[in-house]
């Protein structure tokens, strides 16, 4: 660095000396000898300088014009490093606007970067393209070094837990941990980690409850911590929903196994049923549908020459097992959601001098603590905001009066419509279309002329892999919000459940055309309100894993942070119930559910 200092002060002298002398020649009539003398003074004075600064370098060679842009770049090089960023450097990749309010100019839409061309011929990726790359290294989970042979999985029978930091006195508010040391068939110590291990810490007599936060150590040990949140007995229950071995098998079933599920569509006034799928087929007779709106594309085989201009809409969905002995083994149900043994017996935790509440009240774009909120005497208890309980039907009708809510989503969010209607007397069902025996369609609507207010259920579109009903009983849920406007809109999305078995592209392009639906329904009517609801745990069927639904939870919430929307955690508010795990949750879980929305549409 000296060096180049000291190459950058004899560049300066030499063009000084350059650029004087031809001053002088010029000025020397004007004032012949005064000039002249202030010339020599500013060289002798550079000279000393240069001197100095070259360590006695002879200063006898012109400068050259070469020399001259040398010194051009170095010293555009000095300014760059020390006044700027690094070469090369870029910003993080932004995975979509954040605006920090609700205003109007904060919710413009992101523009997509087109698909440019280098010189080599080479493109660089859309925005859309790398958003999908880095939503892809958020989830990225370590994957076993070998085969995935059973007899060196993880086993639920030999993997335990222990106390790390033993303490004479336990109180509220302070973590505790523990060390899981997991082991395969054989008892031998795992060398890597890769495990996906549910924990809470919980009270059954006391009806509380909260997750523990794991963390892999990646050599065959995890630590679990708990924060202690109320006081009295308390115990630790850690389960090995799948071990490392089993969560390469669900990886390679969703992005390689694409036959294991699909839906049927009809033709021709459903005298043809298509086997459809939301990926390009292989064969001429494929029917391709394309929705202009969301940009959702699906692809039905067609067994006869019906057109496809005749396509009615999805019948049903329906799924293919087809496992490999091996691969059987691994997520069988005798070693996955499975408690693991414990070494920590239960303990009393005590009371704490410290009842400050510092939590604000529920609002828009609050960041979600972890642990999130816990349950005592079964109510949940946020720990992001002053959420509160609206016991009867009359503080429900209180808050909604004057509202249209609209839940979008699957059957957990039929759920909360259900709960609605039936525990409010006032709100009465209109039929709006047919419903069949375990038809899961809508839209299902409910009225309260009493209070002013309307709460309406409406299934999404191709993906369900349920019974449903036709194509315009469930229209894509982008286009739904497009058409919505007004004041007093309450708007919940729920989307996740039946996107699980499929490769996680499809389901970010999902929530991509939502997101972007959601910037402009807030652009139209900036008083809305929307929320975002997580999915819950317990997704046990045959292709179903909560690791698959972690992964979506978590694409979930980085495509939506930052938005002036909310995100309800009821992942945690179904995992560390005493209720066992259900992707249906008991009545008392949905009411806890509901009751958290209701604090952020009614926060006083």
């Amino acid at each position: 660095m000296e060096f180049i200092f000291d190459i950058f002060w004899y560049g300066i002298y030499k063009t000084l000396d350059t650029c004087t002398s031809g001053v002088t020649t010029t000025q020397q009539t004007r004032q012949p000898g005064q000039r002249q003398m202030d010339n020599n003074s500013l060289k002798k004075k550079l000279i000393s300088k240069v001197d100095s600064a070259m360590l006695g370098r002879q200063r006898k060679h012109q400068v050259s014009i070469v020399f001259l842009f040398c010194l051009i770049f170095i010293s555009g090089f000095l300014y760059r490093f020390l006044w700027m960023k690094p070469l090369g450097e870029n910003p993080p990749l932004k995975l979509h606007i954040s605006p920090q309010n609700n205003s109007i100019l904060a919710l413009e839409k992101e523009p997509q970067t087109p698909n440019t061309t280098q010189g080599n011929g080479s493109s660089y990726p859309t925005a859309a393209e790398q958003e999908l790359q880095t939503l892809m290294k958020v989830i990225e989970w370590p994957a076993p070094p070998g085969p995935t042979e059973y007899n060196f999985s993880t086993s639920p029978l030999t993997t335990e837990f222990q106390l790390l930091f033993p303490r004479g006195a336990y109180y509220v508010g302070e973590y505790v941990e523990v060390l899981i040391t997991a082991r395969d068939h054989g008892g031998r110590p795992k060398a890597y980690g890769g495990d996906y291990f549910q924990a809470k810490l919980h009270s059954p007599t006391l009806k509380a409850g909260v997750t523990g936060s794991v963390t892999d150590h990646r050599n065959g040990t995890y630590t679990a911590s708990f924060l202690l949140l109320w006081p009295g007995q308390v115990e630790i229950s850690i389960r090995l929903v799948h071990s490392c071995e089993a969560i390469a098998v669900h990886k390679t079933l969703r992005n390689t196994r694409l036959d294991k599920i699909y839906f049927y569509g009809t033709i021709d006034e459903a005298t043809e049923s298509m086997e459809c799928h939301e990926w390009p087929q292989p064969g001429p007779n494929v029917c391709k549908f394309h929705d202009p709106d969301s940009g959702e594309r699906w692809y039905c085989k067609r067994q006869t020459h019906n057109p496809c201009s005749g396509y009615k809409g999805v019948l049903q969905g329906t799924s293919n097992h087809n496992f490999r002995a091996e691969e059987q083994r691994l997520i069988h149900t005798s070693v996955k959601e499975k408690l693991i043994r414990s070494k920590v017996n239960p303990f009393q935790v005590l009371p704490s001098n410290n009842r400050t509440d510092n939590r604000s009240v529920c609002s828009p774009g609050l960041p979600i603590p972890d642990p999130s909120g816990f349950y005592y005497q079964d109510f949940w208890k946020s720990r992001a905001c002053k959420n509160r309980a609206f016991p009867g039907p009359s503080a429900v009708t209180q808050c909604l009066a004057g509202k249209a809510l609209y839940l979008f989503g699957d059957s957990t969010t039929d759920q909360w419509w259900k709960h609605l209607n039936e525990f409010i007397p006032s709100l009465v069902e209109i039929n709006l279309s047919v419903q069949l025996p375990g038809v899961l369609a809508g839209p299902r609507v409910a009225v309260d002329t009493e209070h002013k207010f309307m709460v309406q259920w409406q299934g999404h579109q191709t993906a369900l892999t349920l019974a449903t009903g036709d194509e315009q009983a469930l229209p894509f849920v982008a286009n739904e919000l497009d058409r919505l406007s007004g004041e007093g809109l309450v708007v919940v999305i729920n989307c996740m459940a039946h996107f699980i078995l499929n490769p996680v592209k499809g389901y970010v392009h999902r929530l991509r055309s939502i997101r972007d639906s959601v910037l402009r329904l807030m652009k139209r009517s900036p008083l809305t309100k929307v929320f975002i609801k997580s999915g819950n745990t317990g997704y046990k069927y045959t292709y179903g894993s909560d690791w698959l639904s972690l992964q979506l939870d978590t694409v979930m919430r980085a495509m939506f942070s930052g938005l002036p929307v909310t995100i309800l955690d009821n992942w945690q508010m179904t995992s560390c119930h005493y209720l066992p795990q259900d992707l249906h949750p008991g009545p008392v879980i949905v009411k806890n559910e509901i009751d958290l929305l209701l604090s952020f549409i009614c926060p006083t």
